[in-house]
C-alpha cells in the first residue's frame, strides 16, 4: 500500500513538471506582428493656424450723395464685373444730363456753322476778297465757338459720369458680401455702399518664425485643413514672402493663394496650414509606436552634474526570436518616423507586441 502511494505521488510531480514547461514554453513565445520597411519618402512639415480671405475683397463707395432707390443684386449674389448692384436715386442726375446734352447738341450744331464760315472765310482772305477785319471778326467768333464746344462737352461728360456714379457696378467677378444701406437710407458722398468678395481664389496670411524662412521658398505648396471641412485637404501656392522681419514678433509673413473652383473655401475660414520644411526619398519609415525610446541617466565623474540621454530602440525578428536593435530617428510627421541608421531594407520590425517582448524571447509572427 506503501509502494502505491509513493507511486502516485511521483506521478502527480512529473505530471505537475511536465505542466509547468509547457506553460513556460507558452509564456516564451510571444505573438507579435511586423512591418518589412522599403524605400519611401518623408516630410516634415511646419503648422501655423491662419485665416482664409478672398484676394479681391472690394468695397464700392458711393461717388455722389443720393438715396438707395433700389437694389438689383441682394447679398449672396453671384455678379459679373460691371453687373449693376444697386441704384441711387438719380431723377436730379438724369434731368442734368439731359439739359447738358441738348446744350451740346445745339453748340455743336452752332460750331459746324461757325467752322464752315472760318473756312469760307479763309479762303477768301488768303484771295484778298475780304478786309482784314472781316477776317479778324470770324476767326475770333471760331475760337469762341471752340472754346464753347469744348466747356458744353466737359459739362456733358461731367454730368454723364455723375449719372452714371447712381449705378453701383461690380468692379469684378464675384459674389456680393454685404450691403451697408437699405432702400430708401441717405448714402453721404464717399460712404461704402456694398462688399464685393471674390470667391474664385483666397489666400491666407501666415506669419512664419524667422528661424525657418531659409526652409521656405516662394512657388513651394502649402497645404491647408480646415475644421469645417474635414475630409478634405486643400493646395495652395506661396506666393510672396515679406521681406523684412517683424521686429516684435520675430515673424516673417508670407501670403498662400487657393484656387476656389468647388466653391467650398469661404472668406473668414480658420485652418490649419502645413508648409514643408524638409523631405527625404528612398528611407526607412516605421510607424511612430513602434519605436521605443528609453532615458538614460549619467553622472559626469568631474564635476558630479546628472546628465540625461535618450535612446531608441526596436525590435526585429531574427530566426523566431525577438531582437533589440539601436537606432537613429530622423524625420518625425504625423505618427510616421525616419529611421536614419540601425535598420536596413527588408528587416522584419515588431509594430505590435514590441512593449512586451525581451531581447532574445521566442515570438511568433500573426496575420
Amino acid at each position: 500500500m506503501k509502494r502505491v502511494f509513493i507511486a502516485m505521488i511521483g506521478s502527480f510531480i512529473l505530471l505537475n513538471a511536465c505542466q509547468t514547461d509547457a506553460e513556460e514554453e507558452v509564456e516564451r513565445t510571444v505573438p507579435v506582428k511586423i512591418f518589412t520597411p522599403g524605400p519611401d519618402s518623408i516630410a516634415s512639415y511646419l503648422e501655423i493656424s491662419g485665416n482664409l480671405e478672398a484676394v479681391n475683397d472690394a468695397l464700392v463707395i458711393s461717388q455722389v450723395s443720393e438715396k438707395m432707390d433700389r437694389i438689383i443684386k441682394p447679398v449672396g449674389s453671384r455678379v459679373k464685373k460691371g453687373d449693376i448692384i444697386a441704384v441711387l436715386d438719380n431723377q436730379i442726375w438724369d434731368e442734368s444730363l439731359k439739359q447738358a446734352h441738348a446744350s451740346l447738341e445745339s453748340i455743336t450744331a452752332r460750331h459746324e456753322q461757325v467752322k464752315m464760315d472760318y473756312e469760307r472765310y479763309q479762303r477768301l482772305y488768303e484771295e484778298k476778297a475780304v478786309s482784314q477785319q472781316q477776317w479778324e471778326k470770324i476767326r475770333t467768333s471760331w475760337q469762341e465757338a471752340e472754346a464753347t464746344l469744348a466747356q458744353l462737352n466737359a459739362a456733358y461728360q461731367q454730368a454723364r459720369v455723375q449719372f452714371e456714379n447712381t449705378y453701383i457696378k461690380a468692379p469684378f467677378d464675384g459674389v456680393v458680401g454685404s450691403l451697408f444701406y437699405d432702400v430708401g437710407q441717405m448714402i453721404p458722398l464717399g460712404q461704402p455702399v456694398a462688399k464685393i468678395i471674390n470667391t474664385n481664389l483666397m489666400k491666407a496670411r501666415l506669419n512664419i518664425p524667422d528661424n525657418h524662412i531659409r526652409q521656405i521658398d516662394v512657388g513651394q505648396t502649402v497645404i491647408a485643413r480646415f475644421p469645417s471641412l474635414p475630409e478634405k485637404s486643400f493646395s495652395g501656392i506661396l506666393e510672396s514672402a515679406d521681406p523684412a522681419i517683424d521686429p516684435l514678433s520675430r515673424t516673417v509673413e508670407v501670403e498662400v493663394n487657393y484656387q476656389n473652383q468647388d466653391g467650398l473655401l469661404k472668406s473668414g475660414m480658420y485652418g490649419q496650414f502645413l508648409i514643408e520644411l524638409d523631405r527625404k526619398t528612398g528611407v526607412i519609415v516605421l510607424p511612430e509606436n513602434a519605436v521605443i525610446s528609453r532615458t538614460a541617466v549619467n553622472i559626469d565623474r568631474k564635476t558630479g552634474e546628472l546628465k540625461t540621454s535618450k535612446k531608441y530602440f526596436v525590435f526585429i525578428v531574427n530566426s523566431d526570436s525577438a531582437r533589440e536593435v539601436a537606432v537613429e530617428p530622423g524625420i518625425e510627421s504625423y505618427g510616421r518616423l525616419e529611421i536614419i541608421s540601425g535598420l536596413s531594407f527588408g528587416d522584419q520590425v515588431i509594430v505590435m507586441g514590441q512593449r512586451i517582448v525581451k531581447d532574445g524571447q521566442r515570438v511568433a509572427i500573426v496575420n
